[in-house]
């Protein structure tokens, strides 16, 4: 991985004694993040897509170790200006709102590790 000696490169002319260098690599690293956090949600796209057309909705690399799953899950909110006006049961039920949505996770084997500090078997 190439990351920390990347992040170093990033700092190496900061001037930690002039607030405006520091706000200048402050907004170097912002846009960095930016672009990076673009990149993924486009690859993020991408293995959905790839997923979506094959009809799978899991997927284990053995050249990478990494899994993938697409998982929905379904969110209900309430409209409180609704149950203010509506007590009993039947009107209750009339104003929850569901919302279907999916859900991708990518599992690399060192997420996998921590994860398995949580997780009681």
């Amino acid at each position: 991985m190439k990351v920390p000696e990347e992040v170093e490169i990033l700092l190496d002319d900061l001037d930690e004694e002039n607030i405006s260098s520091i706000l200048k690599k402050w907004d170097e690293i912002v846009s960095v993040r930016k672009k990076i956090n673009d990149l993924e949600e486009m690859l993020k796209t991408k293995i959905r897509t790839y997923l979506k057309e094959r009809k799978w909705d899991r997927y284990m690399d053995d050249d990478t170790k990494i899994s993938v799953t697409i998982s929905t899950q379904k969110r209900d909110s309430i409209d409180s200006k609704q149950l203010k006006v509506m007590l009993t049961d039947a009107q209750l039920s009339q104003v929850m709102r569901t919302t279907t949505f999916e859900k991708l996770s990518i599992m690399t084997p060192e997420s996998r590790e921590r994860i398995k500090k949580f997780v009681k078997k």
